[in-house]
């Protein structure tokens, strides 16, 4: 008997180890399923200029506005790509509500380190930068939040809410700042103090 309970045995692995290759090859069902769901997710959180709102198309003419992989774009950087996601969720049941609620509740849930995001003054914001290794890092992390829901919410309605324009203004100005320049490296920062100037005048054309 246990020679043929050992075959039996190792029949039954060699089929779980085909069944398992197969998995992973794709030809399941289940992973199909997945895949195709999570391509129509990304496309329903990838803004283009064909879906944006009239008014958008008007000023947000250049490529990067709507690039998935531009640093300095409004929607390219993984925490803005992030927000956006939220914020386009968030939205459709807090319509009227000021878009700084959804931005605290998502530094929160980041676990961010907070600072004043209405502070430009580099010698009162130095010392946040100098609170860790990561602190320029979380900077930009929640500024390019802000921009992006700033830029998000024009795309979605073609407007801003008042005062969080405001707060995306002063977000791109604190990112133009030569200390917050420089650590971008030579080659780069020139193109971002481009952009960043380009969505600075976007910002201050909308009502």
């Amino acid at each position: 008997m246990r020679p043929q309970i050992l075959a039996y045995l190792l029949f039954t692995l060699t089929a779980c180890g085909q069944t398992k290759d197969k998995s992973q090859k794709g030809t399941g069902i289940p992973k199909i399923t997945t895949t195709q769901k999570q391509t129509k997710n990304m496309s329903d959180y990838s803004p283009t200029f064909d879906k944006a709102h009239p008014k958008a198309k008007v000023l947000l003419k250049e490529d990067f506005y709507f690039s998935p992989i531009d640093e300095t774009g409004p929607f390219g950087n993984d925490d803005g790509a992030d927000t956006y996601a939220g914020f386009k969720d968030w939205r459709t049941n807090h319509i009227n509500d000021d878009p700084a609620d959804f931005l605290f509740d998502q530094i929160n849930k980041w676990g961010y380190p907070k600072f004043d995001i209405y502070e430009t003054d580099i010698n009162k914001l130095t010392p946040y930068l100098k609170e860790s290794e990561l602190s320029s890092r979380y900077m930009s992390g929640i500024d390019a939040a802000i921009i992006s829901i700033a830029f998000g919410q024009f795309y979605l309605e073609g407007t801003i809410y008042s005062s969080f324009k405001e707060t995306a203004i002063i977000a791109i100005k604190r990112q133009l700042m030569p200390e917050i320049l420089s650590l971008w490296g030579d080659t780069y920062k020139i193109e971002r103090e481009l952009k960043l100037n380009k969505m600075l005048a976007v910002l201050n054309q909308i009502n």
